[in-house]
């Protein structure tokens, strides 16, 4: 049974399974609601999908410049939708239900999912997959601020991301990525990257299957 629930701007599609574990997956686009009930069962977890939020400013952790610069510039209110998650969408999905929870991001929320793991322990464990690494300033604010965490941590990037044909400040997202995943390691974190085919824009749910495949076999 799919569950559709609106919290201000934001639509939240549970599929429950009877499950310590939940995955809260935060998607540019609604999904298909049969294929989140379907992977609930498949991998005998809770699902909660999260669409609607302001895409280039609730998960961007700062201000920065846009890409193109033609576009508005990221607004940067990531602290501010860290704290709806926390006191309106996870009190709302989970009520009296005690959980281990994943979040997984797929490019700008990627990027929102690390940045906000590194500010909380609400999250045990994370998925980040394209995450937008190269977001700016992002690498040296990881590097001064990555610290010991007891969960684990997922990492996937397409083969053709990135690379000199692309805007620039995509160019070194394969490289962004492995030195996040370094950086982590470091620090005594679980890591594990996986590199998928094809471009960032590659279909998202075999890539979700992926880290869904890695959170059952830590279990």
């Amino acid at each position: 049974m799919i569950e559709k629930t609106d919290i201000g701007n934001l639509r939240c599609i549970v599929a429950r399974c009877a499950s310590e574990h939940i995955c809260y997956i935060l998607s540019p686009m609604e999904p298909d609601s049969r294929q989140v009930e379907l992977w609930s069962r498949e991998y005998g977890i809770t699902l909660a999908v999260i669409t609607g939020m302001d895409w280039d400013n609730d998960l961007t952790p700062w201000p920065a410049q846009n890409v193109p610069p033609s576009d508005p510039p990221f607004e940067g209110h990531a602290a501010e939708f860290l704290q709806r998650l926390e006191t309106d969408v996870i009190p709302a999905i989970e009520g009296d239900g005690r959980y281990t929870r994943t979040l997984c991001g797929i490019s700008l929320s990627g990027l929102f999912t690390l940045w906000a793991w590194m500010q909380t322990d609400t999250f045990a464990n994370i998925g980040s997959l394209s995450g937008s690494f190269w977001y700016e300033g992002f690498m040296p604010w990881l590097e001064a601020n990555a610290r010991a965490k007891a969960g684990r941590a997922y990492f996937s990037l397409g083969t053709k991301e990135g690379g000199p044909r692309g805007p620039k400040p995509f160019s070194r997202i394969q490289e962004q990525t492995r030195e996040t995943v370094t950086i982590l390691k470091s620090k005594g974190i679980a890591c594990t990257f996986v590199p998928v085919p094809g471009t960032h824009f590659a279909p998202a749910a075999p890539r979700i299957e992926k880290m869904l495949d890695w959170l059952a076999e830590a279990r």
